[in-house]
């Protein structure tokens, strides 16, 4: 019965397991066999899935290409990047625009009356409104009366007044005062002038005595500024957006420099290192894996992926945008592709397009079929898995039926000798009898 446990050569007459051991061992050689095939096709497998997911990838770069998209780009050079900077969209037409930057974008800085030798005093301040001006409106900003240090003045200004005004405490090496920040000069177009600030507040008082704005300010908020020919253009910031279509402008300190807008081609030849990269991806492992003594060597499946590849590539040959090497893994040519997109760009567009047609098509197509592959390997994993596991189980149950008949011959023989023993010692008995008799 299952679970039963039989000792082997109890009598120590009969050793019954080395013998059902042999005949395991006979009997395992399927098991064994079916193994060592699971693992041959799972080394295939493995094998194959680095090619797989190399041809996928590769497949991919095809799937997503918008081949117009790749000369739309705009590139704006300064020529003197450290006066000013500038950036282009795919709308912008190609010019040359002689900028000079009259002064840069700053923001207002401003003090208060109240003088505090010690910032840890205790102080007591009023509820009142602090104001924050942009063009086209005043933003008030109420703030509660306290009492504490200064700093904790600061805080609760911060607190309530954060996202225009900035407040910190200025220390001019004697005194101790309030300090009150734009904190994002794009956010408003107007300047300090004579008559006004942008920062501003009404009924403040600290320790009873009202607080007014130390004049002129530490620092006047101020845009920018550039000319452009006769044309003065000013911003918020020290960037200026839209100049001419797609065009910003970053100034860096004043000075004149010169921008000039052409066509960018980055993106073109980015895809063909992209291309170049993945298609050497793909190679690669093809070699790898039909080269001398490999797995598939000799396999046409696989190496008539490389052979495919290859046959696709004439214009890219023809047009010198790519060298081949002895492996057969590709370089792309920077200045070649740069040269034939500003000659020639919709030649250029042509051979793109027929790359994504022939070796798209064909890339998704063997992506399909290796996938392919790869299932039907793991089927037969699974199916040899399958036969494994249930010759293993009825080799447990063999082994099992062995051992209970083996220990059933075994308690026989223990049996037999044991009445042969006895059968012996009554026929000595016998004749001892009989000669006791003479």
């Amino acid at each position: 019965m299952a679970g039963e446990i039989y000792f082997n050569n109890l009598t120590g007459k009969f050793d019954w397991g080395s013998i059902i051991d042999q005949i395991i061992k006979l009997k395992s050689l399927p098991i064994q066999r079916l193994s060592q095939e699971a693992q041959q096709i799972q080394a295939k497998q493995d094998a194959l899935s680095k090619l797989s997911q190399a041809v996928s990838d590769f497949s991919k770069l095809f799937e997503s290409l918008n081949t117009a998209d790749l000369f739309k780009g705009k590139k704006a050079v300064s020529s003197d990047s450290s006066v000013l900077t500038a950036s282009a969209g795919e709308n912008t037409p190609n010019v040359s625009l002689n900028i000079t930057v009259d002064k840069l974008a700053q923001k207002e800085v401003i003090i208060t009356t109240g003088a505090f030798s010690d910032p840890n005093q205790t102080i007591n301040w009023s509820n009142f409104t602090m104001y924050y001006a942009t063009a086209t409106a005043v933003e008030p900003f109420n703030i509660p009366a306290g009492s504490g240090t200064l700093q904790d003045l600061v805080n609760t200004i911060n607190t309530y007044a954060g996202s225009r005004i900035n407040a910190g405490i200025f220390y001019d090496g004697t005194y101790y005062r309030l300090m009150l920040a734009e904190k994002d000069e794009s956010a408003s177009t107007v300047e300090t002038s004579a008559t006004g600030t942008v920062i501003f507040y009404s009924g403040f008082t600290i320790n009873g005595e009202a607080q007014y704005i130390v004049f002129p300010p530490l620092q006047k908020a101020q845009n920018a500024q550039i000319t452009i020919g006769g044309t003065t253009i000013t911003s918020p910031s020290n960037t200026f957006k839209n100049v001419i279509s797609g065009l910003s402008i970053n100034v860096n300190k004043t000075g004149s420099a010169t921008i000039s807008v052409s066509d960018d081609y980055s993106k073109v030849v980015n895809f063909f290192n992209d291309f170049v990269k993945k298609y050497n991806a793909v190679v690669s492992q093809v070699n790898k894996l039909t080269d001398k003594d490999a797995i598939f060597q000799g396999d046409y499946t696989v190496v008539g992926i490389k052979t495919e590849l290859s046959r696709m590539l004439d214009d890219l040959f023809r047009y010198d945008l790519v060298n081949i090497k002895e492996d057969g893994t590709l370089e792309a040519s920077t200045s070649a592709i740069n040269s034939m997109a500003g000659s020639n760009p919709g030649r250029l567009k042509e051979v793109i397009d027929n790359l994504k047609e022939n070796m798209g098509g064909y890339l998704l197509r063997t992506s399909t079929s290796l996938q392919g592959f790869l299932n039907d390997y793991q089927s037969r994993i699974d199916q040899l898995s399958v036969r494994a596991r249930m010759l293993q189980e009825q080799l447990v149950k063999e082994e099992e039926r062995l051992r209970l008949e083996y220990a059933k011959v075994e308690a026989f023989m223990n049996k037999a000798q044991d009445i042969m023993n006895r059968l012996q010692a009554f026929i000595v008995s016998l004749s001892e009898m009989q000669g006791g008799k003479k």
